[in-house]
């Protein structure tokens, strides 16, 4: 039963920590759980009802109540003391101007535009973690270098110490070593803490913590043109939002007609009953009425501020185009840099480890003194920081072309493997 215990407990925490994790996995993770994207829904439905509550553009109603009236002051003869009265009542706008359309059209582009600034949030989470991922990784690598480096300290420090002991060596020898090696130490926990940083900014995006990340990659890039984004896409509906609010400043001045129909039902009490024949029990009414506004002091002031608000949003929208094209060109450009960039630091990082083999010979044989032994030690351990970080900063080059080219991002899921 104990080991049984065991195992269950083990079941329970093993799903709250990915060791390893993939970089489609975190993606897939964050679509279900990120609170961001949770509340970006929310307000979706918040504007779905919104756009029910305006989707019949006639606005029918239909209420009942009830009024019990008492006259007790002076009151004549021919006056029913107390009246109970009970009524249906239906009504209608059969045209208010074109008011309730503009309402309802406006509705609707604010839920488009809800959804394409939804798309567009989502991009963005997903590219910073993207981001994330592969900082990750060339901190991880850079570790790596550097704990390789830290080894290297230690056994040339061991070394030193040996022919120190025996009078071989000078100790400021020693202890350059030395000093080097607990300066790397700390270089190291640094970067530590750095990668459990990022860690912790990524679990806080996906939803679930994250201990460490895999070796995930993007496809190459094949040839992709531009397209406009989710973002465009928002502040277009945006616009179109404006144009009704035009329609709903003009309708203000335009005629209403209005039908109502009145059911009601009579009770009396306290009445001269030989003077008050004939009451009723039970009457419809129903009003046609018609109106029109001939001068107000708001109309066109609100009809100017809705015209401006289209020009602003119009403005916003062109210098929005031309900034995504402006990116997708910067972005591709950043592709190519990057590729070279990889090119040059494997070649550096292939000439400081032939460096380093050469002079680790002479510095151990004597031949050259413990600062060109430290110096061609860094320069390897830095080339091969630079070149892994140069690798993974060409993962989000990749990431950023497909994403400033406009490309879904659930396309752009099935392009990481």
């Amino acid at each position: 039963m104990v080991l049984s215990y065991k195992k269950v407990v083990v079941l329970l925490v093993v799903p709250f920590v990915l060791n390893g994790a993939a970089l489609k996995e975190i993606m897939s993770l964050t679509l279900k759980r990120s609170e961001t994207i949770k509340s970006l829904n929310y307000d979706i439905k918040s504007k779905e009802q919104a756009l029910k509550s305006v989707s019949n553009i006639y606005s029918p109603t239909l209420s009942a109540g009830a009024t019990h009236t008492i006259v007790n002051l002076d009151r004549p003869v021919n006056v029913v003391g107390a009246t109970t009265t009970g009524f249906l009542k239906f009504d209608a706008t059969l045209y208010d101007g074109g008011k309730n359309l503009a309402q309802k059209r406006a509705k609707e582009s604010e839920l488009r535009s809800a959804n394409f600034s939804k798309d567009n949030s989502i991009r963005g989470i997903l590219l910073q973690e993207i981001t994330l991922f592969y900082q990750i990784k060339s901190i991880k690598q850079s570790i790596v270098a550097y704990e390789e480096k830290s080894k290297s300290l230690y056994a040339e420090y061991k070394r030193e110490k040996e022919k120190y002991d025996i009078k071989m060596v000078t100790k400021d020898e020693v202890l350059k070593l030395k000093s080097e090696y607990e300066s790397n130490r700390y270089i190291i926990d640094e970067l530590k803490q750095q990668k459990e940083s990022l860690l912790e900014t990524l679990s806080l995006l996906c939803g679930q913590k994250i201990s460490s990340v895999d070796d995930s990659k993007i496809k190459e890039p094949k040839s992709i043109a531009y397209k406009q984004s989710s973002a465009i896409k928002a502040l277009q509906e945006s616009i179109k939002v404006a144009d009704e609010n035009i329609k709903l400043a003009k309708a203000l001045k335009k005629p209403k007609v209005k039908v109502e129909d009145t059911l009601s039902a009579y009770g009396y009490s306290d009445y001269n009953a030989m003077v008050l024949k004939d009451l009723p029990d039970m009457q419809n009414r129903v009003t046609l009425s018609f109106n029109i506004t001939l001068f107000d002091t708001s109309t066109s002031a609100k009809k100017e501020s809705a015209l401006l608000a289209k020009m602003a949003k119009k403005e916003q929208l062109n210098y929005a185009v031309k900034k995504e094209k402006t990116n997708f060109k910067i972005a591709y450009q950043k592709l190519l840099t990057q590729k070279r960039k990889i090119v040059s630091a494997k070649s550096a990082l292939i000439t400081a480890k032939s460096t380093y083999d050469i002079i680790k010979t002479k510095f151990q044989n004597g031949i050259v003194d413990n600062i060109t032994y430290l110096d061609a030690l860094s320069k390897m351990t830095l080339y091969s920081a630079q070149y892994h970080q140069a690798l993974n900063e060409y993962e989000i080059a990749k990431a950023n072309f497909y994403f400033s080219s406009g490309l879904e991002y659930k396309e752009i899921l099935k392009l990481i493997f």
